[in-house]
């Protein structure tokens, strides 16, 4: 975890609300956009930065964040894939992943915060591990709601590629941050 690295007014808790804010309109800003890196392999950054953030900031920073996110998504401000909104989001067919970040946000924070040094390997497992979550929990909500045959391992086949993708992106910027705060850190 990077928050022990952060150091923005002295007051941690000042600090945490500043760090869920820069979160907050990063995924705002970031999390619709898709990447085709593949042809017909669309990538976006929303499952990736939900878990990000709390990796690198711990678990208060990523539940208020992702709360905030889904509150905001809820009340109509135009923030989910697609710059969808509204509390229909929650019922439908994209109900379980967005219920799931608070969940992922939480094993990513709390995994992060207990690990004494987070390498690039422990960092890209953590980032695997919580979006995995993410990609079950929204398919089973899925294939709760589908009224026909669901093939939930070929669903997950042909999501592990994107989820492949986000955890290397994720471990890279998750590594390139560390190493800029620790520049910072030690010129002080």
């Amino acid at each position: 975890m990077l928050r022990a690295n952060v150091h923005i007014t002295g007051n941690k808790l000042q600090d945490d609300l500043i760090l869920s804010l820069l979160s907050f309109v990063t995924l705002v800003l970031l999390g619709h956009i898709q990447l085709d890196l593949v042809e017909g392999l669309p990538i976006t950054l929303q499952s990736l930065l939900v878990v990000l953030f709390p990796l690198m900031f711990g678990m208060r920073v990523g539940l208020i964040f992702v709360c905030a996110y889904l509150l905001a998504g809820g009340l109509g401000a135009p923030v989910f894939a697609g710059n969808k909104s509204g509390w229909e989001h929650f019922l439908g067919a994209t109900g379980g992943f967005l219920l799931a970040f608070p969940i992922a946000a939480l094993i990513s924070g709390v995994a992060g915060e207990m690990a004494h040094k987070i390498t690039f390997i422990t960092g890209a497992i953590i980032l695997f591990v919580s979006q995995v979550v993410i990609l079950l929990l929204g398919i089973g909500w899925m294939d709760a709601l589908s009224h026909t045959s669901f093939d939930f391992t070929a669903k997950i086949t042909s999501l592990m590629p994107r989820l492949l993708v986000k955890t290397a992106l994720g471990t890279i910027v998750f590594v390139l941050i560390g190493r800029i705060l620790n520049n910072l850190n030690s010129k002080r």
